[in-house]
C-alpha cells in the first residue's frame, strides 16, 4: 500500500481526474452492495472484499505496465460488473464509466483489442449471463459504451496536446534566452575592445599604484598603515569599479573582505528558510585573515554536512563550531540526525576531503553515541611547506614599479626568492636556463613577446615549469586561451598580497589558480556557449520533442543499454536520488509509467543514438 501512495504521488492533474471518475463508480457500487446485501447469496464482506481488489490491482499493475493495467482493469471490474449485473438489473449501465477510463488509459498500441472488450465483449457477457434481451438494446449498448470509450480516447488526446503545447512554450522561452545570449555575446565583444584600450591607462596606472603602496607599508610608522590601508581600499574599489563599468556587473569590495564567519552566517540563514531545520553557529576565537582558496573549502564542507544531515540523517538540530586555534582553523558540525554506524564517503565529502587534504587539511566523519554524526574540517592557515623548500620565482613584466613592487613583497616570505626580473618575454627565456626558476609570474601585455606567445615558448622548452599568467583587466578569451595552452594560474595584479603568496603556494605545490572575478567571467562565457550550442541543436532539429535536456536523454540512452540507477548514478557523477527524480521526469515527458515502456518508445521513435 506504502508503495503504491508513493506512486500516486507522481501523478499528474489528469491521473487525479481518472482516479476520482473511477472512484465514484466503485463507490455507488459498495453502496449498493451494503443496501440490498439481503439480495446476495455471499456475506457482505466478502463481496466487499472482492470489491476493492478489484479496485486495487489494476493501479498495481499499473506500476509496471499499461497493457497489464488495461487487462487487470478489464477482467477485474469487467467481472465485477457482470457478478452484480447478474443480481442487480438495474447496474446494467454501469460499464460505461468503466469504458471511458480504459478508453484514456489505451495507446495506439493497445486499443485495437481494448475497444472489442469493452464496446462488445464484457457488455453481452454481462447481459447474457443476467438472461435479458441483449439483441433488443444490442445498437443502444454499443452505442453508450463506443461513446464513453470515444470520450476516454478523446480526453487523452486533449491531455497529450496540453503537455505538447507546454513542450514547445518551454522551448520557445529557450529561443528567447538564445537571443538574448547573442545580443549579450555582442555586447562581450564590445566590452572586451574597450578592456584593451582601458588596459594601457587606467588599469596600469591603478595596479602601480597598488603596488608601489604595497611596497611602502615596511617603512612606514604604525600610525601611519591604517591610512594606507584606506588608501588601498580606495584604490582597489576604484579598479574594482572600472572593471564593473567594463564588464556590466558590479563587483563590490564587499564580496571580497566577506569573513568566514559572516559567510557562515549568512549560509545557516538560509539553510534554515529553506528546509525549517534550527542550526546554531558558536565562534571560539579570533579570525585570522585568511584566502579565498581557503575559505572556500570549508564553505563548501558546511554546505555538504548540513545538506547530509537532513537528507540522510533526517536531523531536526545542528550545532556547528567554528575554532580558530593557534595554527588552523577547524569546524565541527554535529546533528541529532539517525546516524549510521558505517559511514561511507560519497562524491560530495569525497571531493572535499581531496581539497581540503591539498592544502595540508583533513576530513573526518564520526558517530555520535546519542545518534547522529560528527563531520569535522581542519585546516592549516598557512600551507605547509618543507623547511628547505624555497620557491624560486621569475617576475616578468614590462613595467619597472610592478616588477620592483611584487620583489618587495615576495621576498618578504620566507619560503620565497626572487631568482630574476625581467621586462620582456624573450628576456624571460634567455634567464630561465640561468636562474632555474621554479614559478614564472608573467604579464599578458609586453613589448617584443607578450605572454602568450612566451608560454608557449615555456611549454615547448620547459613543460614542467609553473606559469601564472598576470594582467591588469580581466579578459575572458585571453583567459580561455592561457589557461589552454597550459598556464597553471591566472591573476589580477590588484590582488591583496596574501592572496598573491598563497596563489604561488598553491600553484607551486602542482595545483591550478584563477582570481575568482575571472572564474566568474569564465563561467558567464560557458554558459552562454552552451545556451548557444543548444539552441543551434534546436535550430537543426536535434532537440527532443518530448522536450528533454541533455542529462535526461543521456539517462534515457543508460536505461536503454540496461544500465540500473546505481551505476547510472556512478557513471555520470549524480547521487542516486538525482537520477531517480530525472528518471521520474523523463517518464512524465513521455507519458510513460515505467521503465520497459519508457525503453520501448526511445527505441521506437528513435530518441537516442
Amino acid at each position: 500500500m506504502f508503495t503504491l501512495l508513493t506512486f500516486a504521488n507522481r501523478w499528474a492533474w489528469f491521473d487525479w481526474i481518472i482516479f476520482t471518475i473511477r472512484f465514484m463508480w466503485w463507490i455507488t457500487i459498495v453502496i449498493g452492495l451494503v443496501r440490498y446485501h439481503d439480495r446476495l447469496p455471499y456475506p457482505v464482506g466478502a463481496v466487499l472484499f472482492v470489491s476493492v481488489l478489484a479496485f486495487v490491482i489494476p493501479y498495481w499493475f499499473y506500476r509496471y505496465s499499461t497493457s497489464a493495467y488495461l487487462i487487470a482493469e478489464i477482467a477485474l471490474s469487467g467481472s465485477l460488473y457482470i457478478a452484480v449485473n447478474y443480481y442487480f438489473e438495474a447496474t446494467q449501465w454501469q460499464f460505461v464509466i468503466v469504458a471511458f477510463v480504459v478508453g484514456f488509459h489505451s495507446t495506439e498500441r493497445t486499443y485495437r483489442w481494448t475497444g472489442p472488450a469493452t464496446i462488445l465483449l464484457v457488455p453481452f457477457l454481462a447481459w447474457n449471463t443476467a438472461r435479458l434481451d441483449f439483441d433488443s438494446i444490442a445498437f443502444q449498448a454499443i452505442l453508450y459504451h463506443l461513446g464513453m470509450y470515444g470520450c476516454g480516447f478523446g480526453f487523452q488526446l486533449l491531455v497529450r496536446t496540453q503537455k505538447q503545447s507546454l513542450i514547445i512554450k518551454e522551448q520557445n522561452q529557450i529561443l528567447e534566452q538564445y537571443a538574448s545570449r547573442v545580443e549579450q555575446i555582442t555586447l562581450l565583444e564590445e566590452r572586451d575592445k574597450i578592456s584593451r584600450e582601458l588596459h594601457d591607462t587606467i588599469g596600469h596606472t591603478m595596479t602601480s599604484l597598488i603596488m608601489g603602496m604595497e611596497t611602502l607599508r615596511p617603512r612606514l610608522p604604525d600610525t601611519e598603515v591604517k591610512r594606507l590601508d584606506t588608501l588601498l581600499h580606495m584604490a582597489r574599489r576604484g579598479l574594482n569599479e572600472t572593471r564593473g563599468i567594463v564588464h556590466n556587473w558590479a563587483q563590490t569590495t564587499g564580496e571580497s573582505l566577506t569573513t568566514l564567519e559572516s559567510s557562515f552566517r549568512e549560509l545557516i540563514e538560509q539553510f534554515q528558510q529553506s528546509t525549517g531545520v534550527i542550526v546554531k553557529l558558536r565562534i571560539y576565537g579570533k579570525e585570522v585573515e585568511l584566502s579565498r582558496s581557503r575559505k572556500l573549502p570549508l564553505y563548501r564542507c558546511l554546505q555538504e554536512a548540513l545538506t547530509n544531515a537532513v537528507r540522510h540523517g533526517g536531523a531536526s538540530l545542528i550545532q556547528v563550531g567554528l575554532y580558530f586555534e593557534e595554527v588552523q582553523i577547524r569546524m565541527q558540525v554535529e546533528d541529532n540526525g539517525n546516524g549510521n554506524k558505517e559511514i561511507e564517503f560519497g562524491f560530495g565529502l569525497q571531493s572535499m576531503k581531496e581539497r581540503l587534504v591539498a592544502l595540508d587539511g583533513y576530513l573526518s566523519l564520526h558517530c555520535l553515541d546519542e545518534g547522529g554524526v560528527a563531520v569535522i574540517c581542519c585546516l592549516p592557515h598557512l600551507a605547509v611547506l618543507p623547511q628547505a623548500a624555497s620557491i624560486r620565482i621569475l617576475l616578468v613584466d614590462d613595467q619597472p614599479i610592478i616588477r620592483e613592487s611584487l620583489q618587495l613583497i615576495l621576498q618578504q616570505q620566507q619560503d620565497m626568492q626572487v631568482v630574476g626580473l625581467a621586462g620582456n618575454g624573450q628576456e624571460a627565456l634567455d634567464m630561465i636556463p640561468n636562474v632555474n626558476p621554479d614559478v614564472v609570474l608573467l604579464d599578458v601585455r609586453m613589448p617584443v613577446l607578450d605572454g602568450p606567445s612566451t608560454l608557449r615558448a615555456i611549454r615547448e622548452r620547459w613543460p614542467a615549469l609553473r606559469v601564472i599568467m598576470v594582467t591588469t583587466i580581466e579578459e575572458a578569451s585571453q583567459a580561455t586561451d592561457t589557461l589552454k595552452n597550459g598556464a597553471n594560474g591566472y591573476l589580477l595584479k590588484s590582488v591583496s598580497p596574501i592572496e598573491l603568496v598563497e596563489a604561488i603556494r598553491v600553484v607551486h605545490q602542482g595545483e591550478t589558480l584563477i582570481t575568482q572575478s575571472i572564474a566568474d567571467v569564465l563561467f558567464k562565457e560557458m554558459k552562454v556557449q552552451q545556451e548557444e550550442l543548444d539552441g543551434l541543436r534546436k535550430l537543426q532539429g536535434r532537440v527532443c520533442p518530448y522536450g528533454l535536456t541533455e542529462r535526461e536523454r543521456g539517462i534515457l540512452a543508460s536505461l536503454v543499454k540496461g544500465l540500473r540507477i546505481k551505476a547510472i548514478a556512478e557513471k555520470i557523477f549524480l547521487s542516486e536520488g538525482t537520477v531517480r527524480n530525472c528518471t521520474t521526469m523523463i517518464y512524465a515527458k513521455l507519458g510513460v509509467n515505467n521503465r520497459e515502456d519508457a525503453v520501448r518508445k526511445a527505441q521506437e521513435e528513435g530518441l537516442v543514438v
